[in-house]
């Protein structure tokens, strides 16, 4: 909007940037879009002039231009990618999501143009559905005797996200011959990303920002049925079994923080039930289920409004709550706090509420041992600080009564205020604000002995072994240098022996650490040392430099531990490192930083090297991406690749819909039925948008 600063946070949805586009862009993007109502019979070029004397665009020129078409400076998403998505996500985000603080001073007519012109193809929404549709005789969603491969973002109730070869019918010496045997793109959708989940010849997966689930056929790609939610959606998904007094159900979230169950055979909606505190909260995390009881975490918007001096920061807040899985009926709420109250007058005189914050990205953990609930929180967003932010809670799952709590970061206070120094950041005491939040899961696991661990990975690059008994620190090691928007995003995966812990640190840091920058590290689940490291290059984007490569540190760099609490002062001992010493074995070291192209305006855009989305583990071998679409497959033993492919390209998809792939972000792929599923486009902080599906299976003989 106008004259705001580009606005960059950690893992969540930003909608602030829009890339201009030329005429003859824009002439591209119009052709490749079903023309609206009014447009029919025109050509492209008359299409074209209409669109860009249509008074949203002149909204667009006057409110969003300063920030927006600067797209490699404001890391968020495209004009292009913006206007693929529906009318109900563009209202929702001018009104009540990311944009409604900047869009408070649009006059209400001039806003609704915008959001009439934004949505560029919305009649083609639905349109493809009919002629992908599966033959009737395939349209069922079979259930009974099916086996569940993957019910949930963590394939389990554990988030260990590991698959056997036996679940999956993939190999790790499948890997080296996967091929793309087919793809489905969705309209109205720039970002992919909700995990599927598979059950039987079934996958069940969300296009969140064209606010709709589909079932699939799995093995096809063909529609069996679909859901429309009247918001849009945001989570992973969870296939809830049938009870006694439920049907099978699919458990999602959407960006209002309500949970959705629908039923898994028909796709009709069975409830939708609001857990929010606020209006500010939403879903990010998937509801996971265990018995009759859903478990949603709520995670919250308003770190987006705190750069704006009036706005008084702050009430939003974190929780876990639980639901009737039959009814929707909230059974109760555990809450990482108490409730806000007015705390201090602002340096520009507003009022400041607190506390706040300690928000749950993230999908909990269930402990059915202990009848716990795990969950990783974020920071604090407004003084005072408390115990129960940067932590690992752990809740009864009964009751939701906190049982104890394992702080990594203490005094955390972070929001968008603190860029600039703002009113909003304005905290009394001690503290710092380094946006060290966990970001991605808890892991219920064990080590070789059999003694159980929680794994978590965090945003400063620690990742921590905690054992449940004792809430004792076991390990933790810093694997990388850790920021507001990198250190681990989405989580962390394990199989039994390793810990694979992706990084989405910026490119860079050597000069600390060998091992610094986007990273997939491999730690020894016993004592948290790296075994392996993977550092990708810019090669992934086309540049004439050296590949990523695969290295061991040496054993004085293979371990940094971190006591927990880390302090206020954020001052730690590391283990130090000159450059060429200790050099680990490797082909040349890559050149990380350099442009893979150039826009039409000759500016730079950046080769995203980022390794942000959680790893799956099948039989063995470890799936990964980066923020720029690269897809690889790496032996979890040897961190030797067995499969790299680029999904930011074109694909001819089996249905309909303009096909293109992008960013691999949040948790992308899930492996049934001897096919590992890869979603592609994650148009957030700039990143390529992209709107596939892509089925990869092994070669045939």
């Amino acid at each position: 909007m106008r004259n705001l600063r580009p606005t960059i946070s950690s893992g969540r949805l930003l909608p602030a940037g829009l890339l201009k586009l030329s005429a003859a862009a824009c002439l591209a993007v119009l052709t490749a879009c079903v023309p609206r109502p009014e447009e029919a019979g025109m050509s492209a070029e008359e299409r074209a002039a209409l669109d860009a004397a249509h008074p949203g665009r002149q909204t667009y020129g006057e409110y969003c231009a300063q920030c927006h078409d600067n797209n490699n400076d404001a890391g968020a998403p495209t004009l292009e990618s913006l206007r693929t998505l529906n009318a109900a996500t563009v209202r929702y985000a001018l009104e009540r999501g990311y944009m409604k603080y900047e869009a408070r001073n649009v006059p209400s007519d001039e806003l609704e143009q915008l959001i009439q012109w934004l949505p560029l193809n919305e009649s083609s929404n639905d349109a493809w559905i009919e002629e992908a549709r599966c033959p009737i005789k395939q349209r069922a969603v079979n259930l009974d005797g099916a086996p569940r491969t993957a019910t949930t973002f963590g394939i389990g109730p554990e988030n260990q996200r590991n698959q056997s070869a036996e679940d999956v019918g993939l190999t790790k010496a499948d890997m080296p011959n996967l091929e793309l045997a087919w793809s489905i793109a969705f309209p109205n959708t720039p970002t992919m990303r909700a995990q599927p989940v598979v059950v039987g010849d079934t996958l069940f997966i969300a296009t969140t920002d064209a606010a709709r689930l589909y079932a699939l056929d799995a093995n096809t790609g063909c529609v069996k049925w679909q859901y429309r939610s009247d918001l849009t959606l945001r989570s992973s998904l969870t296939f809830a079994e049938a009870t006694d007094a439920s049907p099978a159900a699919i458990i999602t979230g959407d960006a209002a923080g309500r949970v959705h169950a629908v039923a898994a055979e028909t796709g009709e909606a069975i409830w939708v039930t609001d857990v929010s505190l606020n209006d500010l909260n939403r879903i990010t995390g998937a509801p996971v289920v265990h018995g009759n009881r859903v478990f949603a975490p709520l995670s919250a918007i308003e770190v987006n409004y705190t750069q704006y001096d009036d706005y008084e920061c702050c009430k939003g807040q974190g929780a876990v709550v639980a639901l009737d899985l039959a009814t929707g009926e909230k059974l109760w709420t555990g809450r990482t706090m108490p409730e806000p109250e007015p705390v201090l007058i602002g340096r520009t005189g507003t009022q400041q509420w607190g506390p706040s914050g300690a928000i749950i990205w993230s999908t909990p953990a269930i402990d059915v041992e202990r009848n716990l609930v795990y969950a990783g929180s974020g920071e604090n967003t407004s003084w005072p600080a408390t115990e129960t932010s940067d932590a690992l809670i752990a809740y009864d799952m009964d009751t939701g009564e906190r049982e104890w709590v394992f702080q990594a970061t203490e005094a955390d206070i972070w929001n968008y205020a603190c860029f600039r120094n703002a009113a909003n950041c304005d905290f009394p005491g001690e503290y710092h604000s380094p946006d060290f939040d966990f970001g991605g899961s808890a892991v219920i696991t064990e080590d070789t002995s059999g003694r159980d661990l929680i794994v978590i990975g965090q945003k400063s690059g620690v990742v921590w072994a905690v054992d449940p008994d004792t809430q004792q620190l076991v390990w933790s090691n810093r694997v990388g240098r850790g920021s507001a928007s990198g250190g681990v995003h989405w989580g962390v995966a394990v199989d039994g022996e390793r810990v694979y812990v992706p990084i989405n640190d910026r490119p860079g840091g050597e000069a600390d650490h060998p091992s610094w920058g986007p990273a997939l590290h491999a730690l020894d689940i016993d004592t948290g040392e790296a075994l392996w490291t993977y550092k990708p290059s810019v090669a992934d984007c086309g540049v004439d430099v050296p590949p990523g490569f695969t290295f061991q540190l040496p054993g004085e760099l293979a371990m940094t531990p971190v006591a927990a609490p880390m302090p206020p002062d954020g001052r730690m001992v590391w283990n130090t490192w000159t450059p060429g010493e200790n050099t680990p074995p490797s082909p040349e070291q890559p050149v990380q930083q350099a442009p893979a192209q150039r826009d039409e305006d000759g500016a730079p855009i950046p080769c995203r090297l980022g390794m942000s989305p959680a790893p799956l583990v099948v039989d063995g071998a470890v799936v990964t991406g980066t923020t720029g679409g690269m897809l690889r497959v790496f032996d979890g033993e040897t961190g030797d690749i067995l499969f790299e492919y680029q999904t930011n390209r074109p694909f001819d998809a089996i249905n309909d819909v303009p096909a293109h792939g992008g960013g691999l972000d949040s948790h992308p792929y899930v492996a049934a039925n001897g096919t590992l599923y890869v979603q592609s486009g994650y148009a957030r902080f700039g990143q390529p948008p992209g709107n596939v599906l892509l089925a990869f299976r092994p070669k045939a003989d």
